[in-house]
């Protein structure tokens, strides 16, 4: 799960893919479109400038020890060149993960529940990724 995080906030979107590689990621229950998978603002350094912290992290094992479910709150806090530190998305992740060859790994991640802030810094086009997301902070 801090991965996940790791990944975005560092702009290692190998790593991010590696990740996801045998999961659906999916934005209110439906597969966002693949051009989704470039719609994220990169700065000079590299990164997109936000850090994803997750919290109220609840992790349910089932009993085959094969296969549990997570859900935990996301916020995301973004500082640009030309803004200052603010949340840009709070929202909820809910997951699945498989226990594959000595480690866990995502089978899906559903982020739900999505409060907007002004994502025009982070995301080319936040519809794209979040249907439902205003288009502009006037929005």
């Amino acid at each position: 799960m801090n991965d996940y995080c790791t990944a975005i906030d560092h702009g290692d979107f190998k790593r991010f893919a590696e990740l996801m590689r045998h999961a659906n990621w999916l934005v209110e229950g439906e597969k966002p479109p693949p051009a989704s998978a470039a719609n994220v603002i990169l700065y000079d350094d590299g990164t997109p400038r936000t850090k994803h912290v997750i919290s109220n992290i609840q992790i349910n094992i089932a009993g085959d020890e094969r296969s549990a479910t997570g859900h935990s709150y996301v916020r995301v806090y973004q500082q640009t060149p030309s803004r200052s530190l603010g949340v840009i998305f709070a929202g909820e992740y809910f997951d699945q993960f498989q226990w594959v060859d000595g480690q866990w790994r995502f089978t899906q991640r559903d982020i739900r529940y999505p409060l907007y802030g002004d994502l025009s810094g982070h995301l080319k086009d936040p519809q794209l990724t979040f249907k439902h997301a205003p288009s502009s902070p006037e929005s």
